[in-house]
């Protein structure tokens, strides 16, 4: 029994750690400030309740611009606010239900509606301002007395997103990277295979084995003679060279007369996002198209979805395999290439 509950709350504790928005850091930045928007409204909708205001916090940024700018247009006020123009508009109904808020016509354009704060709402802001100063207090308090810092950062924030959309950044932070990654990917160069980088093949082929798979002893059988399972029978060894270190190899390994099959692909997880494979599946792909020969195939496995995603763009197309292959136990994919 005492073994049970210790395994039991071993597997609740370590294994079954459940992951929060905090581990995703700044990718779910929106979602939680968007929690903690939600955690500060209902924190000061309680408080408003209890002093007997009945209209919600979302309701006040529109009072304050009222109150501080005079009769405004629902466009200007949007704008002000960071709302569309119906959410604005369903705010100042909600507000002129309660008394708070009166609607005219703009004397220089009467088709143009001014929102103004009425009587009862100047009334009710003046009479709220010991409330705001608990929430400020509370505000200061939560953030250990660096309120003014944190309300900086976000003014800055703002005003950033505003100047540049933030679908505008998000863009140009990808073409920067596709400039970067294309910059480095032309500073790689191919090499054919010569006995001296005969430890360069089999260590980033074990290497990639062994990050999503096993060695197979087809594997430690191929890699440990390249010579006589790929070179001799007519196949070829490519390696990818950047900054003089190899970084990435791919063989085509001829099976008969008529098929070659693209196999051995691995990149080192250091050069990994700076499209070495897929220069080396390019020269791969030349050279099969100069020799003459028919069918050029592949085996992978499903789960290695960006592989097989780059695999389908260079004209490589799902196909079933021919009885005689299926030599990896990991392969449940095979591909050929049709141009």
């Amino acid at each position: 029994m005492l073994a049970h509950i210790y395994v039991t709350t071993y597997i609740n504790s370590y294994r079954f750690q459940m992951t929060t928005l905090n581990d995703y850091g700044a990718l779910l930045l929106g979602s939680r400030l968007r929690r903690l928007s939600d955690q500060l409204h209902a924190g000061v909708d309680l408080r408003y309740r209890d002093a007997g205001v009945t209209i919600s916090s979302r309701c006040f940024p529109l009072l304050f611009l009222l109150r501080d700018n005079g009769p405004t247009g629902i466009t200007a006020l949007a704008a002000q606010i960071g709302q569309s123009h119906p959410a604005v508009v369903q705010l100042g109904h909600t507000l002129i239900e309660a008394g708070l808020v009166t609607e005219s016509s703009d004397a220089k354009d009467e088709r143009r509606r001014l929102l103004a704060v009425s009587d009862q709402g100047q009334a009710l802001l003046a009479s709220m301002q010991p409330i705001w100063a608990d929430i400020r207090s509370a505000l200061d308090v939560a953030l250990d007395g660096d309120m003014a810092p944190f309300i900086a950062l976000l003014q800055r924030t703002e005003q950033a997103l505003q100047q540049r959309p933030f679908a505008e950044r998000i863009a140009a932070s990808k073409a920067a990277r596709e400039q970067a990654r294309n910059e480095r990917s032309s500073a790689v160069d191919i090499i054919e295979f010569s006995a001296e980088y005969g430890s360069d093949f089999k260590r980033l082929n074990v290497e990639w084995l062994e990050r999503y798979f096993y060695v197979e002893e087809v594997d430690h059988r191929v890699l440990s003679d390249p010579h006589s399972n790929i070179l001799a029978g007519g196949g070829r060894i490519f390696l990818a060279r950047l900054d003089g270190a190899v970084v990435g190899t791919c063989a085509l390994i001829r099976v008969d007369q008529r098929r070659f099959e693209l196999s051995k692909m691995a990149v080192t997880g250091a050069a990994q996002g700076h499209g070495v494979g897929r220069r080396l599946l390019n020269h791969a792909l030349d050279v099969f198209k100069a020799s003459g020969v028919e069918l050029l195939y592949l085996e992978s496995n499903s789960k290695l979805v960006p592989a097989i995603t780059m695999y389908e763009s260079a004209g490589f197309h799902h196909a079933p395999p021919t009885p005689d292959l299926g030599h990896y136990q990991r392969a449940n994919v095979y591909m050929e290439w049709r141009p």
